[in-house]
Protein backbone atom coordinates (compact mmCIF):
# COMPACT_ATOMS: atom_id res chain seq x y z
CA UNK A 1 0.00 0.00 0.00
CA UNK A 2 1.25 3.44 -0.77
CA UNK A 3 2.21 6.06 1.80
CA UNK A 4 0.07 8.89 2.35
CA UNK A 5 1.23 11.73 0.22
CA UNK A 6 0.74 14.55 2.86
CA UNK A 7 2.49 17.35 0.52
CA UNK A 8 -0.37 16.95 -2.23
CA UNK A 9 -3.23 19.07 -0.56
CA UNK A 10 -5.73 19.87 -1.72
CA UNK A 11 -7.59 23.10 -0.85
CA UNK A 12 -6.32 26.22 -0.45
CA UNK A 13 -7.94 26.53 3.18
CA UNK A 14 -6.63 23.16 4.55
CA UNK A 15 -3.17 24.31 3.34
CA UNK A 16 -3.46 27.38 5.15
CA UNK A 17 -4.78 25.30 8.11
CA UNK A 18 -1.64 23.30 7.99
CA UNK A 19 0.96 25.77 7.95
CA UNK A 20 -1.00 27.65 10.72
CA UNK A 21 -1.49 24.98 12.73
CA UNK A 22 1.47 21.97 12.12
CA UNK A 23 4.48 23.57 10.94
CA UNK A 24 6.00 21.04 13.50
CA UNK A 25 4.60 18.15 12.12
CA UNK A 26 4.88 17.68 8.51
CA UNK A 27 8.16 17.60 6.70
CA UNK A 28 6.21 19.13 3.36
CA UNK A 29 5.09 22.36 5.55
CA UNK A 30 6.95 25.59 6.05
CA UNK A 31 10.31 25.03 7.26
CA UNK A 32 11.43 26.32 10.37
CA UNK A 33 9.68 28.05 13.53
CA UNK A 34 6.79 30.21 13.98
CA UNK A 35 9.01 33.03 13.73
CA UNK A 36 10.55 32.42 10.51
CA UNK A 37 7.23 31.55 9.05
CA UNK A 38 5.01 34.05 10.76
CA UNK A 39 2.65 31.10 11.89
CA UNK A 40 2.33 29.66 14.94
CA UNK A 41 2.96 25.77 16.38
CA UNK A 42 1.75 23.82 19.36
CA UNK A 43 4.76 25.20 20.96
CA UNK A 44 3.71 28.73 20.62
CA UNK A 45 0.01 28.42 21.03
CA UNK A 46 -1.28 30.61 24.33
CA UNK A 47 -1.76 27.85 27.24
CA UNK A 48 -4.83 29.66 29.59
CA UNK A 49 -7.00 31.88 29.01
CA UNK A 50 -5.13 34.60 30.82
CA UNK A 51 -2.35 33.95 28.94
CA UNK A 52 -3.91 34.01 26.16
CA UNK A 53 -6.24 37.38 26.54
CA UNK A 54 -2.59 39.05 27.78
CA UNK A 55 -1.23 38.18 24.16
CA UNK A 56 1.20 35.64 25.37
CA UNK A 57 3.22 38.29 27.69
CA UNK A 58 3.00 36.40 30.64
CA UNK A 59 6.85 35.24 31.85
CA UNK A 60 6.86 37.95 34.36
CA UNK A 61 3.20 37.04 35.70
CA UNK A 62 3.65 33.46 35.62
CA UNK A 63 3.34 32.12 39.54
CA UNK A 64 0.47 29.95 38.73
CA UNK A 65 0.21 26.64 37.14
CA UNK A 66 0.86 28.24 33.85
CA UNK A 67 4.69 28.77 34.89
CA UNK A 68 5.33 25.11 33.39
CA UNK A 69 5.29 26.67 30.29
CA UNK A 70 5.58 30.29 30.14
CA UNK A 71 8.25 30.57 32.89
CA UNK A 72 9.74 27.89 35.13
CA UNK A 73 11.60 30.33 37.16
CA UNK A 74 7.90 31.35 38.69
CA UNK A 75 7.53 28.05 40.29
CA UNK A 76 10.11 29.81 43.15
CA UNK A 77 6.84 32.08 44.10
CA UNK A 78 3.98 29.52 43.76
CA UNK A 79 1.91 30.02 46.85
CA UNK A 80 -0.78 26.52 46.95
CA UNK A 81 -0.86 23.99 44.66
CA UNK A 82 -2.43 24.97 41.58
CA UNK A 83 -3.52 23.06 38.12
CA UNK A 84 -5.07 23.97 35.20
CA UNK A 85 -6.68 23.26 32.07
CA UNK A 86 -7.56 24.13 28.51
CA UNK A 87 -9.52 23.47 25.57
CA UNK A 88 -9.40 24.91 22.15
CA UNK A 89 -11.26 24.00 18.95
CA UNK A 90 -8.38 25.71 17.20
CA UNK A 91 -9.21 25.93 13.50
CA UNK A 92 -11.26 24.01 11.16
CA UNK A 93 -11.78 20.37 12.85
CA UNK A 94 -8.40 20.97 14.96
CA UNK A 95 -8.33 20.23 19.05
CA UNK A 96 -6.09 21.69 21.48
CA UNK A 97 -5.82 20.44 25.07
CA UNK A 98 -3.25 21.50 27.93
CA UNK A 99 -3.52 20.51 31.65
CA UNK A 100 -0.96 21.23 33.46
CA UNK A 101 -0.34 21.35 38.03
CA UNK A 102 2.20 22.87 40.28
CA UNK A 103 3.07 21.61 43.65
CA UNK A 104 4.98 23.85 46.37
CA UNK A 105 7.41 21.81 48.93
CA UNK A 106 7.26 23.06 52.55
CA UNK A 107 9.20 25.96 53.07
CA UNK A 108 10.72 28.02 55.77
CA UNK A 109 10.94 31.92 54.36
CA UNK A 110 9.19 34.94 54.86
CA UNK A 111 7.15 36.59 51.86
CA UNK A 112 8.49 38.38 49.36
CA UNK A 113 8.04 42.29 48.15
CA UNK A 114 5.23 41.30 46.17
CA UNK A 115 3.62 38.96 48.87
CA UNK A 116 4.57 36.25 46.89
CA UNK A 117 6.32 33.68 49.19
CA UNK A 118 9.84 31.74 48.19
CA UNK A 119 10.47 28.60 48.30
CA UNK A 120 10.99 25.20 46.07
CA UNK A 121 8.08 23.83 43.53
CA UNK A 122 7.65 20.93 41.34
CA UNK A 123 5.41 21.32 38.26
CA UNK A 124 4.15 19.22 34.93
CA UNK A 125 2.31 19.62 31.80
CA UNK A 126 0.76 17.75 28.86
CA UNK A 127 -0.13 19.81 25.48
CA UNK A 128 -2.37 17.75 22.89
CA UNK A 129 -2.81 18.83 19.09
CA UNK A 130 -5.41 17.05 17.09
CA UNK A 131 -5.83 18.44 13.49
CA UNK A 132 -8.26 15.89 13.03
CA UNK A 133 -8.74 13.48 9.60
CA UNK A 134 -6.88 14.02 6.08
CA UNK A 135 -7.60 12.41 2.77
CA UNK A 136 -4.41 10.77 1.57
CA UNK A 137 -3.08 10.31 -2.07
CA UNK A 138 -0.43 8.52 -3.79
CA UNK A 139 2.25 9.73 -5.81
CA UNK A 140 -0.49 9.65 -8.58
CA UNK A 141 -2.79 11.63 -6.83
CA UNK A 142 -5.39 8.86 -5.90
CA UNK A 143 -6.97 8.19 -2.96
CA UNK A 144 -5.56 6.11 -0.12
CA UNK A 145 -7.92 6.79 2.72
CA UNK A 146 -7.33 9.06 5.66
CA UNK A 147 -5.07 9.59 7.94
CA UNK A 148 -5.01 11.46 11.41
CA UNK A 149 -2.23 13.40 12.66
CA UNK A 150 -1.16 14.84 16.43
CA UNK A 151 1.47 16.63 18.42
CA UNK A 152 2.10 15.84 22.16
CA UNK A 153 4.36 17.57 24.39
CA UNK A 154 4.92 16.39 27.96
CA UNK A 155 6.76 18.84 30.38
CA UNK A 156 8.28 18.31 33.91
CA UNK A 157 9.32 21.52 35.80
CA UNK A 158 10.95 22.61 39.05
CA UNK A 159 11.62 25.99 40.27
CA UNK A 160 13.07 27.47 43.42
CA UNK A 161 13.83 31.02 44.97
CA UNK A 162 16.77 31.49 46.39
CA UNK A 163 16.15 34.84 48.05
CA UNK A 164 12.76 36.73 48.57
CA UNK A 165 13.50 38.72 45.40
CA UNK A 166 14.79 35.90 42.85
CA UNK A 167 14.16 33.02 41.81
CA UNK A 168 15.33 30.51 38.62
CA UNK A 169 13.67 27.15 37.12
CA UNK A 170 14.01 24.79 34.91
CA UNK A 171 11.83 22.37 32.19
CA UNK A 172 12.20 19.46 30.50
CA UNK A 173 10.60 18.57 27.55
CA UNK A 174 9.24 15.49 24.94
CA UNK A 175 7.68 16.18 22.06
CA UNK A 176 6.06 13.13 20.35
CA UNK A 177 4.39 14.16 16.94
CA UNK A 178 2.99 11.25 14.35
CA UNK A 179 1.31 11.87 10.94
CA UNK A 180 -0.29 8.61 9.96
CA UNK A 181 1.93 6.12 10.22
CA UNK A 182 5.39 8.11 10.72
CA UNK A 183 6.49 9.23 14.03
CA UNK A 184 8.70 11.87 15.42
CA UNK A 185 10.10 12.71 18.94
CA UNK A 186 12.44 15.79 20.30
CA UNK A 187 14.03 16.76 23.49
CA UNK A 188 14.30 20.31 24.96
CA UNK A 189 14.19 22.28 27.69
CA UNK A 190 13.28 25.75 28.91
CA UNK A 191 15.41 27.92 31.77
CA UNK A 192 13.60 31.02 33.32
CA UNK A 193 14.02 33.39 36.16
CA UNK A 194 11.95 35.83 38.00
CA UNK A 195 13.09 38.88 40.04
CA UNK A 196 10.82 40.78 42.04
CA UNK A 197 11.92 44.61 42.23
CA UNK A 198 8.84 45.94 44.70
CA UNK A 199 5.41 45.05 45.51
CA UNK A 200 4.66 46.20 41.76
CA UNK A 201 7.42 45.74 39.35
CA UNK A 202 8.39 42.20 38.57
CA UNK A 203 10.76 41.24 35.39
CA UNK A 204 11.59 38.14 33.79
CA UNK A 205 13.76 36.30 31.19
CA UNK A 206 12.84 33.08 29.69
CA UNK A 207 15.25 30.79 27.09
CA UNK A 208 12.28 28.21 25.31
CA UNK A 209 12.77 25.49 23.03
CA UNK A 210 16.46 24.75 23.76
CA UNK A 211 17.16 20.83 22.08
CA UNK A 212 16.68 18.43 19.00
CA UNK A 213 15.20 18.73 15.60
CA UNK A 214 12.08 16.72 15.37
CA UNK A 215 12.57 14.88 12.64
CA UNK A 216 10.06 12.67 10.21
CA UNK A 217 11.74 10.15 7.89
CA UNK A 218 15.55 12.17 6.99
CA UNK A 219 13.97 15.73 7.54
CA UNK A 220 14.68 17.80 10.83
CA UNK A 221 12.27 20.84 11.97
CA UNK A 222 13.75 23.19 14.35
CA UNK A 223 12.12 24.06 17.52
CA UNK A 224 11.19 27.78 17.44
CA UNK A 225 14.15 28.01 20.02
CA UNK A 226 13.53 32.08 21.68
CA UNK A 227 14.61 34.50 25.00
CA UNK A 228 11.34 36.43 26.34
CA UNK A 229 12.21 39.49 28.17
CA UNK A 230 9.16 40.97 30.07
CA UNK A 231 8.28 43.19 32.95
CA UNK A 232 4.82 43.43 34.57
CA UNK A 233 3.44 46.74 36.67
CA UNK A 234 0.82 45.29 39.39
CA UNK A 235 -1.18 48.50 41.39
CA UNK A 236 -2.94 46.32 44.21
CA UNK A 237 -5.55 43.89 42.85
CA UNK A 238 -6.82 46.34 40.04
CA UNK A 239 -5.11 46.13 37.42
CA UNK A 240 -2.06 45.10 35.25
CA UNK A 241 0.85 46.06 32.72
CA UNK A 242 2.51 43.75 30.98
CA UNK A 243 5.19 43.99 28.17
CA UNK A 244 7.42 40.83 26.42
CA UNK A 245 10.23 41.14 23.65
CA UNK A 246 10.28 37.91 22.21
CA UNK A 247 13.95 37.23 20.35
CA UNK A 248 14.25 34.07 18.22
CA UNK A 249 17.33 31.86 17.12
CA UNK A 250 15.91 32.53 13.35
CA UNK A 251 13.40 35.08 12.09
CA UNK A 252 11.93 38.48 13.50
CA UNK A 253 11.61 40.01 17.02
CA UNK A 254 8.59 40.19 18.17
CA UNK A 255 6.50 42.29 21.04
CA UNK A 256 3.93 41.22 23.35
CA UNK A 257 1.52 43.84 25.16
CA UNK A 258 -1.31 42.90 27.54
CA UNK A 259 -3.40 44.46 30.05
CA UNK A 260 -6.45 43.63 32.79
CA UNK A 261 -8.21 45.83 34.83
CA UNK A 262 -10.42 44.20 37.79
CA UNK A 263 -12.98 46.61 38.40
CA UNK A 264 -14.29 43.87 41.60
CA UNK A 265 -12.20 41.17 42.85
CA UNK A 266 -13.83 38.10 41.17
CA UNK A 267 -14.03 40.20 37.62
CA UNK A 268 -11.12 40.58 35.58
CA UNK A 269 -11.40 41.89 31.57
CA UNK A 270 -8.04 41.77 29.84
CA UNK A 271 -7.05 42.81 26.07
CA UNK A 272 -3.44 42.56 24.23
CA UNK A 273 -1.69 43.66 21.21
CA UNK A 274 1.38 41.58 19.67
CA UNK A 275 3.48 42.01 16.17
CA UNK A 276 4.16 38.52 15.73
CA UNK A 277 1.00 37.23 13.75
CA UNK A 278 0.48 35.80 10.55
CA UNK A 279 1.94 37.74 7.65
CA UNK A 280 -0.21 40.05 5.33
CA UNK A 281 -3.19 39.86 7.46
CA UNK A 282 -4.84 42.85 8.82
CA UNK A 283 -3.47 44.56 11.98
CA UNK A 284 -6.71 43.04 13.80
CA UNK A 285 -4.89 39.63 13.68
CA UNK A 286 -2.54 40.80 16.56
CA UNK A 287 -5.37 41.76 19.22
CA UNK A 288 -7.05 39.64 21.56
CA UNK A 289 -9.46 39.72 24.36
CA UNK A 290 -10.99 38.01 27.33
CA UNK A 291 -12.11 37.99 30.73
CA UNK A 292 -12.14 36.02 33.63
CA UNK A 293 -14.42 35.27 37.02
CA UNK A 294 -12.51 34.09 40.46
CA UNK A 295 -14.54 32.96 43.79
CA UNK A 296 -13.30 30.03 45.91
CA UNK A 297 -9.92 29.46 44.65
CA UNK A 298 -11.90 28.83 41.02
CA UNK A 299 -11.06 30.38 37.91
CA UNK A 300 -12.74 30.56 34.45
CA UNK A 301 -11.22 32.53 32.36
CA UNK A 302 -12.20 33.41 28.28
CA UNK A 303 -9.87 34.45 25.32
CA UNK A 304 -11.16 35.63 21.88
CA UNK A 305 -8.56 36.00 18.95
CA UNK A 306 -8.86 36.31 15.39
CA UNK A 307 -7.16 34.73 12.82
CA UNK A 308 -7.57 36.52 9.30
CA UNK A 309 -9.33 34.19 6.73
CA UNK A 310 -9.14 31.40 9.15
CA UNK A 311 -11.81 32.71 11.44
CA UNK A 312 -11.60 33.27 15.40
CA UNK A 313 -10.08 31.25 17.58
CA UNK A 314 -11.64 30.96 21.13
CA UNK A 315 -10.03 29.66 24.27
CA UNK A 316 -11.56 28.02 27.04
CA UNK A 317 -9.68 27.54 30.62
CA UNK A 318 -9.93 25.88 34.28
CA UNK A 319 -8.09 26.47 36.86
CA UNK A 320 -8.43 25.59 40.80
CA UNK A 321 -5.96 26.56 43.78
CA UNK A 322 -6.10 24.83 46.63
CA UNK A 323 -5.29 26.55 50.33
CA UNK A 324 -2.12 27.48 50.57
CA UNK A 325 0.63 25.38 51.50
CA UNK A 326 0.89 24.78 55.26
CA UNK A 327 3.76 26.71 56.61
CA UNK A 328 6.65 25.23 58.57
CA UNK A 329 8.02 26.75 61.65
CA UNK A 330 8.92 30.12 61.21
CA UNK A 331 7.44 31.34 58.44
CA UNK A 332 4.96 34.45 58.46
Amino acid sequence: MSKPNVCRNRSKKWLLLAISALPLMSPCMLRGSSAETGDTSILDIPVGGRPAAMGGAYSALATDAYAVNLNPGGLGFLRSTQFSGQHVSYLESSQYNYLSMGVPLPRSAACGPSGACPGTSLGGSIQYFSAGNFTGTDMDGNPTGDFSSHVAVYNVSFGRAFTNQLSFGLTGKWINAQIANVSANAYAGDLGTMYQVNKNVTMAAVLTNVGTKLTFINQGNPLPTALHIGMAYQVENHWSLSAEGVAYKSGAASAHLGFEYRPIPMASLRVSYRTDGPQNTSAMTGVAAGIGIQFNGMDFSYAWKPMAELGVTQYFSFGYSFDEHPKTQGDR
